[in-house]
């Protein structure tokens, strides 16, 4: 069974793994809290043997994916191609990690238009 892509924690996928509940373990980075409670959830699910999957947003996950010492599948969903300058490569249905700096991604001019060049907070 693969499951945990709505979990929103390492712990809550510590409980999963731990209670024997998947064979695919499915996190998601931004849900969980970031790349390094997902590394946490990678390492748990190695120790138990378990496959990883990570959900959605491959663009950040490739590069997790690729470390992963076990079995690791991924899913390309073409939905954020429009934030970036740069596409996933696909090759004979494997996705090529990117050799560029980063996540070997950089905002599209469109995405940049959407983001805030500065911000102003007051002391209150």
């Amino acid at each position: 069974m693969a499951t945990g892509e709505m979990l929103t924690s390492a712990e809550e996928h510590t409980r999963l793994i731990e209670a024997g509940a998947a064979d695919f373990v499915q996190p998601d980075a931004p849900r969980v809290g970031g790349i390094t409670p997902f590394l946490r959830v990678m390492a748990l699910a190695d120790h138990k043997g378990l496959s990883l999957a990570p959900h959605f947003a491959m663009e950040i996950h490739l590069h997790l994916a690729a470390a992963y010492p076990g079995t690791a599948w991924g899913e390309h969903f073409d939905w954020l191609e429009p934030l970036f300058q740069e596409r996933l490569e696909l090759r004979d249905g494997r996705m090529c990690v990117p050799d560029r700096p980063g996540l070997g991604l950089s905002l599209s001019d469109r995405a940049m238009a959407w983001t805030v060049d500065r911000c102003e907070a007051s002391a209150g």
